[in-house]
């Protein structure tokens, strides 16, 4: 279904969040009024600036009050699982349900399109893959779940390119595959939306099983990545291996040869080093060369790395903070740590139990060296507390966890600011606070971002004003 398409039915929207918003927006331009609902509709209401106006409007409805009847098309935002037992009863009575990205993929089947998606590393990527393609001199739309509503590019002018992060929620819908997708890792996450590991696998990978075959890059770092498209042998590989690799000294090559002198890149980790050969993929497959080494070079230089992803955020008594608050899964944790070999590390975990398996960041935490220092937050920090203890136990044997066993010490805090005064007080001069919580945002925290602003405003590092 194409947005021209859209506009001749009867349309509506759930979900009043930012893209709900910008949809509302973008139909309005087009002469069509939909039909408004959210799960929060007073509060929706009033974001819409009609809570006080009854002549504005017909309103908000909750989704219990929807005459399904009197609808066509539902554009559910991302945040409304396609699973609801509301949208399986609108399906029921005939009614089509989408999204603004599988609307915008249909529209721009034939543009110069880069999709990312994964569990982890789809925003740097993108972010990287757009950096280096306006380097080379075309203007570039970096669009969709980075928070630029991909609405925003019907208007205006067309781009020279488009780079489009996707999440799982954006993917579960899509009818159409761009002309390129990178695809950074899989891991379980947002189990609770999807319904079950194996749906959210296949939700997420509906973006390039849609069809029509296009070009795909794979992470070769992440085993469940390379299993679950082992049948494209058209994939292109990237990261430890592949076309667009790191070699041993930590050069970047493609097809073997290395891109010459590149600057280091100044967001740590190896799984930074694989993001950026995403990037140079998702180049290579659309252009059928890969990008200048000038070009890459100063995207390199010049990138310091995206808010609360594994981000230095500054010195402070004598201590380098990091803002790793996106890292919403184990699997992303495991990743930061590796970004910080042979350093003292004290790191930050615990949020919102989403369902997901802790034991890899379990046995990350237990082998690493030197042993770290684990703060577990709450709403239920038992459970990872208490796993990583027995974890270090077994691995320790008689001589325990801490410094002399060889395992990490645990502790449970109450909350973000006392995990940071503690870290303070426990962490080795010249070592690294992690803030990775491994988990989402518990319900009534805010977000993400409340949660980075908080570890970044307790620990004291300088905030350059503005």
């Amino acid at each position: 279904m194409t947005l021209d398409e859209l506009c001749a039915g009867r349309v509506a929207l759930w979900g009043l969040g930012r893209e709900g918003l910008a949809m509302v927006d973008l139909l309005a331009e087009r002469g069509v009024t939909a039909l408004l609902i959210d799960d929060r509709p007073d509060d929706a209401a009033h974001r819409l600036d009609r809570g006080s106006d009854p002549g504005a409007g017909p309103g908000v409805l909750a989704p219990d009050r929807v005459p399904w009847d009197a609808v066509d098309v539902v554009v559910r935002a991302p945040g409304v699982s396609r699973y609801r037992p509301e949208l399986d009863e609108a399906r029921a009575r005939g009614v089509t349900v989408t999204t603004a990205m599988a609307l915008w993929l249909e529209d721009f089947a034939d543009a110069p399109v880069v999709a990312v998606t994964g569990t982890k590393g789809k925003s740097t990527t993108a972010a990287l893959c757009a950096a280096i393609l306006s380097e080379g001199g075309r203007r570039v739309d970096l669009i969709g779940n980075i928070g630029v509503p991909v609405t925003d590019t019907y208007r205006g002018p067309p781009a020279d390119a488009y780079v489009v992060e996707i999440s799982s929620y954006q993917a579960a819908d899509v009818t159409v595959t761009p002309g390129v997708c990178i695809l950074t890792s899989l891991a379980p996450d947002h189990l609770d939306w999807h319904g079950g590991e194996e749906r959210y696998y296949r939700d997420k990978l509906r973006l390039i099983e849609a069809g029509p075959p296009g070009a795909v890059g794979v992470n070769a770092g992440s085993a469940e990545a390379l299993r679950r498209t082992d049948g494209r042998t058209d994939r292109t590989l990237f990261g430890p291996r592949g076309r667009v690799r790191v070699g041993e000294s930590g050069a970047v090559l493609v097809d073997d040869r290395p891109m010459g002198e590149l600057p280091p890149l100044r967001v740590p980790g190896t799984h930074n080093l694989w993001n950026l050969c995403g990037a140079i993929t998702g180049v290579l497959l659309l252009d059928g060369r890969p990008p200048s080494t000038a070009a890459v070079g100063a995207v390199m230089a010049g990138f310091e790395g995206l808010p609360s992803r594994c981000r230095t955020v500054g010195e402070s008594h004598g201590l380098t903070f990091v803002d790793d608050a996106l890292a919403s899964n184990p699997f992303a944790t495991v990743a930061s740590l590796g970004a910080f070999p042979r350093r003292q590390l004290t790191v930050i975990v615990g949020g919102a139990d989403r369902g997901v398996d802790p034991a890899g960041l379990v046995d990350a935490l237990a082998t690493r060296r030197p042993a770290p220092r684990v703060l577990v937050l709450a709403p239920d920090p038992h459970r990872l507390a208490d796993a990583v203890v027995a974890r270090s136990a077994r691995s320790a044997g008689a001589a325990g966890p801490g410094p002399s066993g060889g395992g990490p010490v645990v502790e449970v805090v109450a909350d973000i600011e006392t995990a940071v005064l503690r870290a303070r007080a426990v962490t080795p001069a010249g070592g690294v606070v992690l803030f990775s919580p491994a988990a989402p945002t518990p319900d009534g925290e805010g977000g993400y971002s409340v949660r980075s602003r908080r570890f970044v405003e307790a620990s004291g590092v300088p905030v350059a004003p503005g």
